[in-house]
């Protein structure tokens, strides 16, 4: 996890590298497991919150969305570019991350791969 003091740094090919502060004291940490993306042309919306699973006799449980991230495409696509690689460092470590849950209940987790295989 980075340092929460730590700076961030920005620049533009070919200027300077500018450390820019960061304030992390009103963050907050949330449980999530499920999303729903929007987008409209100039903003991607992700609504945020959690999916209990539970199915009761009336039906299953409803989804808690509890938070909206509302980004440009900019920052859309670096979030996605580090998603991307950190999901990559995770399958690489611990083996491929099945997204169809049937698959994933009936395929014992697959072990780490040695580097270079």
């Amino acid at each position: 996890m980075p340092d929460e003091k730590a700076p961030a740094a920005a620049a533009q090919p070919g200027q300077q590298q500018v450390q820019i502060p960061v304030d992390a004291s009103n963050r907050e940490t949330v449980y999530v497991n499920f999303f729903q993306a929007h987008m409209n042309s100039d903003e991607v919306y992700l609504d945020l919150g959690t999916f209990s699973q539970v199915v009761t006799p009336s039906g299953p449980e409803a989804i808690s969305l509890s938070h909206r991230l509302v980004m440009n495409f900019v920052t859309a696509k670096r979030l996605a570019e580090v998603l991307r690689a950190a999901v990559a460092r995770h399958e690489q470590m611990f083996g491929v991350v099945e997204l169809d849950p049937n698959r994933r209940l009936r395929t014992p987790p697959q072990p780490p791969r040695a580097p270079g295989s």
